[in-house]
C-alpha cells in the first residue's frame, strides 16, 4: 500500500511555471519531477490527468471530491485565465477552514486528498490541468452545491453552474 503523503494543507506556488508566448499562442513547460522533488510530494504518482476549459467568465465549478477509499491528491496547474479557487476539508465543512486563492496563469496549487475543491472564473478562456494520484471513481465522486455560497461571496446571482452541481447537497458550514 502506498504511504500517505505529507501534504496536510493546500500549498500554493505563485508564478511557478514560465510561459512563452508569441503571436501563435503560448507554451507552458513544467517539470513535474522537479515540482515533486522539491515540494512535499516525493511519493506522489501520477495516475490520472484531466484538462478543464471554461469558456465564460462568472462560471462556478465545484465543490467536488472523491470519498474514501478513492480520495485524490490534486496538483492544479493554471495555464490560462484567472480564477478564485476555494478549498476546504470535506469531512467537516467549516467556514473557518475555508481557504481562497486568487490564481492566474503560471500558478500551481497542491490540494490534499481530504479537501473539496471548486473555482469561480474571473476571466473567460480559463485552462486548467489536474494531475491526480488516483483515477476517477464515479461511485465515490460527489460534492456540495456551492451556488448560494459563491453567489453571496462575489455578489452576483447570474453565476453559470451545471445542473449536475446544482443537484449536489447544499453546502452548509458548521
Amino acid at each position: 500500500m502506498k504511504e500517505l503523503m505529507k501534504l496536510l494543507k493546500p500549498k500554493l506556488f505563485k508564478n511557478y511555471q514560465n510561459s512563452f508566448s508569441d503571436i501563435r499562442g503560448f507554451l507552458n513547460p513544467i517539470s513535474l519531477e522537479s515540482l515533486l522533488r522539491k515540494k512535499e510530494l516525493s511519493n506522489f504518482t501520477s495516475e490520472y490527468q484531466l484538462i478543464s476549459f471554461t469558456k465564460n467568465a462568472h462560471t462556478f465549478r465545484g465543490f467536488h471530491f472523491q470519498k474514501p477509499p478513492s480520495q485524490q491528491v490534486k496538483i492544479l496547474i493554471v495555464h490560462a485565465g484567472k480564477i478564485l479557487d476555494i478549498v476546504f476539508p470535506f469531512t467537516d465543512p467549516n467556514e473557518k477552514d475555508l481557504i481562497t486563492y486568487e490564481l492566474e496563469a503560471g500558478d500551481i496549487l497542491l490540494i490534499p486528498n481530504n479537501y473539496a475543491h471548486g473555482f469561480y472564473t474571473k476571466s473567460s478562456d480559463v485552462l486548467l490541468q489536474y494531475i491526480l494520484d488516483k483515477e476517477f471513481d464515479p461511485e465515490n465522486y460527489t460534492g456540495f452545491n456551492g451556488f448560494k455560497y459563491i453567489s453571496e461571496k462575489i455578489g452576483r446571482n447570474d453565476v453559470l453552474i451545471s445542473d449536475h452541481d446544482l443537484k449536489l447537497p447544499m453546502l452548509n458550514f458548521n
